[in-house]
């Protein structure tokens, strides 16, 4: 059991360097159904109506039947992509004590357990539908899967459902997030049904909106620091944005300051932060970046100051803001230092 455990370790980690947040999964889907015509899901179904998942062989897709639990494993294990080579296969037991290894989906199961998408928690109820702030739960896991964690944070409250209270507290925040971010809505009158099943419907519109959101994260904006040490012996330092959408990026500061540089030597140690001896306005601003536009903080260490504190191995620039069209690395951007 311990040798399957840190296989499983090793190649959850070894996932996110392999799989490319574009290489997403689909099949044939929504040409199969003769229910979805006209319908406010039928573009989800279309991309994400998997007959592996959904088909009873009817051709329908009774969107308003309640999604299983395992069917939605299934549908999100697809979506994402997912597929882990383990050194050891797992046994599904070690994850959930009412699986076998030869139940429908257990494979899937293995491989979000194994990647922190679904909690390995006792029984997992297989066939028994899944509620929706349970369903809000994981694709909120599954974006801090996909995105390493460094997606946006939501800086704004949405206004509460009308039953608000009946909302676990342990989903709240997560539920609230993924109002922000677009992912979930109410079923109308402003009510979200924390405690209902999720119907097939429900389920294929949040996985097209999950999957819209990590693109829109890989495509929205390329950002990149440089150090660039002039003839004279000062330092250039520069952060630069582009916007690869069609639609304005936008960032929110706080106060006056939009950006960081600091300065290391080999070892790591901070040698220099450009705005430790600086003032910025304490305003709310914004910096907006037009489709297919660039734009770039810099500004110049003359020489004295630069070689004080030389000698400088790296430069780490950073963006101070909150965006919710773009990722926003708030371990900064490295560069290292490149003479003339």
């Amino acid at each position: 059991m311990k040798r399957r455990s840190i296989a499983a370790v090793i190649l959850a980690s070894l996932l996110l360097a392999a799989v490319p947040l574009t290489a997403f999964a689909q099949s044939d889907t929504g040409s199969a159904y003769s229910d979805i015509s006209g319908k406010w899901f039928a573009d989800a179904a279309t991309k994400y109506g998997y007959t592996e998942v959904f088909s009873d062989g009817s051709r329908e897709f009774n969107g308003d039947r309640d999604i299983t639990r395992i069917e939605f494993v299934k549908l999100m294990h697809k979506a994402l992509n997912i597929n882990i080579n383990y050194f050891v296969a797992p046994d599904v037991k070690d994850y959930f004590d009412d699986m076998a290894n030869t139940a429908i989906g257990a494979n899937e199961l293995i491989d979000l357990a194994t990647t922190g998408i679904i909690e390995r928690d006792g029984s997992f109820n297989a066939d028994k539908p899944l509620v929706r702030e349970e369903m809000i739960h994981w694709i909120i896991n599954a974006l801090k899967y996909k995105t390493n964690g460094d997606y946006p944070i939501p800086m704004v409250k949405p206004v509460p459902f009308s039953d608000d209270r009946d909302i676990s507290d342990a989903y709240r925040g997560e539920i609230y997030s993924s109002v922000v971010l677009k992912l979930v809505s109410g079923r109308g009158n402003n009510v979200l049904s924390p405690k209902d099943a999720a119907t097939r419907a429900e389920a294929v519109t949040v996985i097209s909106n999950l999957m819209t959101l990590i693109e829109s994260y890989q495509s929205a904006s390329h950002i990149s620091a440089s150090a660039q040490l002039a003839a004279d012996g000062a330092l250039i330092m520069s952060l630069t944005l582009r916007n690869d959408t069609d639609k304005v990026v936008t960032i929110h500061h706080t106060s006056g300051q939009k950006c960081d540089f600091k300065l290391f030597d080999s070892a790591g140690n901070n040698l220099y932060t450009w705005s430790a001896d600086k003032m910025f306005a304490a305003i709310i601003s914004e910096t907006e970046i037009g489709p297919g536009e660039t734009i770039t903080f810099s500004d110049t260490l003359d020489r004295e100051a630069y070689s004080a504190i030389s000698p400088v191995e790296s430069m780490r620039a950073y963006i101070i803001g909150t965006s919710e069209d773009i990722l926003i690395d708030t371990n900064g951007y490295v560069a290292t230092i490149i003479k003339e």
